[in-house]
């Protein structure tokens, strides 16, 4: 790969790979002196997969990788997930809700777009290989790998359906949290101020809760991660009540979704391409949404349009 990778010690056997998307590693020795790899997350496609695997051969002796642990579905966190298992037996490993999402991946850009999607929406970005997850588990269980990493699963839902974060502690007494895209570091939300989101009052509450729990470092799905997470909650909350903020200004007059979308798009300074188009357009018909639910916005249909204002 051309693109500059970074491979992070973060505990006695747990190791952060920053790609686009940010890979957990966890490494286990074992009595033969191979090591057992445990990943979460696989990155987008065959080809960030092979530089997981690249990474993994030249780090650790003997690797055998034994399970992908995915946060969510969305085809930048799990593309990687059939490669890996077609190359080393893996095992897949999700949510309930993501495992089926993962199984069906036309559901993603179906959800986005509202319908059958356009074919220019029919790319690895958006829609993952299909993958049968091997196990599941219900989001707030918790299980041990080989008996001596505890991984705590804790509920994120809002930037997607079933998303799930995972607290990791390892046998050195340290504790490492996985936060999947319920939290991005500083530097991608300057890149994305805009973040998309499924339901925006569960991004709210997965954020607080977030920000409760105790750590040692903490790895967002996009970005630098940190050992204190109170700042970048705190940075993640502004972009989405700024947002907020924004639609509610916008509905002093009533508008239609594509009038807001078109507004507040260009009050960000943003040129929409169609991948924009459809994330941010999706992105903020769960604003209204969740707006409209606590009584903040109203709609009416009038002349054949749905539009929006305040309540």
């Amino acid at each position: 790969m051309n693109e500059k990778t970074e491979f992070t010690e973060l505990s006695k056997n747990i190791y952060l790979l920053a790609l686009p998307t940010n890979i957990g590693i966890i490494a286990l020795k074992q009595p033969d002196s191979s090591t057992n790899i445990y990943l979460i997350d696989s990155g987008n496609d065959e080809r960030y997969a092979k530089a997981i695997l690249e990474t993994v051969n030249s780090s650790f002796n003997s690797p055998k990788i034994k399970s992908v642990i995915n946060t969510h579905s969305h085809a930048d966190h799990c593309g990687g997930n059939e490669y890996l298992r077609s190359k080393t037996g893996c095992q897949i490993i999700a949510s309930t809700g993501e495992a089926a999402i993962m199984e069906c991946p036309v559901l993603e850009t179906g959800l986005i777009w509202g319908g059958m999607p356009v074919k220019e929406l029919e790319t690895k970005y958006f829609t993952a290989s299909p993958c049968i997850a091997d196990k599941t588990f219900k989001s707030g269980s918790d299980f041990y790998i080989e008996d001596k990493i505890h991984v705590q699963t804790v509920p994120l839902k809002g930037h997607y359906i079933d998303q799930t974060g995972f607290l990791i502690t390892d046998t050195d007494g340290k504790k490492i949290f996985f936060a999947g895209d319920c939290l991005s570091g500083r530097d991608a939300i300057k890149r994305y101020w805009i973040q998309y989101l499924f339901n925006e009052e569960e991004s709210k509450k997965s954020l607080l809760a977030l920000s409760k729990i105790q750590a040692d470092f903490y790895v967002p799905g996009h970005g630098q991660g940190v050992e204190e997470i109170e700042g970048l909650v705190e940075l993640n909350l502004i972009a989405l009540l700024e947002t907020e903020n924004m639609i509610l200004d916008e509905l002093k007059t009533p508008k239609t979704a594509e009038q807001i979308l078109q507004n507040v798009s260009t009050r960000n300074g943003i040129s929409l391409k169609l991948s924009q188009y459809v994330l941010i357009g999706c992105t903020l018909r769960s604003y209204l949404s969740s707006l409209s639910d606590s009584g903040k916005i109203k709609y009416e249909i009038k002349d054949n349009m749905m539009y929006w204002s305040l309540a």
